[in-house]
């Protein structure tokens, strides 16, 4: 895996990597994300290390979402823990955008997404769990941060980075080849920063 500019990291639970103008950073849904625990502490130390004069984008991945708008209760109950543990850490840094998987649909937040309240500092967060769409039973719960849910599709993502203010996510369709609709943007939006 990607060693973190400190090489502190835990090689494949948890590590960064810089790529032309975006530092991503990747963490562990299954291990201790708590105040003093190893990677709480290697997460805060990457997310305050990051020149955004050289990488002005940063993106954080994760195999679980902290927002989810599927109601199955016992696996959102760690999203909801790891939102108490790190949300104000993404805040803080300057996050733009959380990606995860997990939940075998598509989702996204609202923008500035940050103790359930939209425009608030926070990041976006966006869920591409779709490679396992024929799994997927759970019902929508609502919230006032879901912009768009798109369950029973396979797909993938897509990152424009056009320049240090403009970001695109695409989900693009997947399908066979003789599917005439695989290769379609499904859902599509713009992050933009003023730096």
């Amino acid at each position: 895996m990607p060693q973190s500019p400190s090489n502190t990291s835990n090689g494949v639970f948890w590590y960064s990597h810089e790529f032309a103008n975006v530092h991503t950073t990747v963490i562990s849904s299954e291990h201790d994300l708590s105040r003093g625990t190893p990677q709480y502490t290697w997460l805060e130390n990457d997310l305050r290390s990051v020149n955004r004069a050289r990488t002005p984008w940063l993106i954080l991945e994760s195999h679980r979402p902290l927002y989810e708008s599927e109601a199955v209760w016992e696996q959102n109950s760690v999203g909801i823990a790891m939102r108490y543990e790190i949300e104000d850490l993404l805040r803080d840094y300057n996050v733009d955008l959380v990606v995860a998987g997990h939940y075998h649909a598509y989702h996204r937040s609202c923008d500035g997404l940050y103790r359930s309240k939209c425009n608030s500092g926070g990041p976006t967060h966006i869920t591409v769990g779709s490679a396992g769409a024929h799994f997927d039973e759970a019902v929508e719960y609502d919230n006032n941060w879901t912009e768009q849910l798109i369950e029973h599709e396979y797909g993938y993502g897509r990152i424009t980075v056009a320049n240090e203010s403009a970001l695109q996510f695409e989900f693009v369709k997947a399908g066979r080849t003789d599917d005439p609709a695989a290769g379609d943007t499904l859902d599509s939006v713009w992050l933009i920063r003023q730096r």
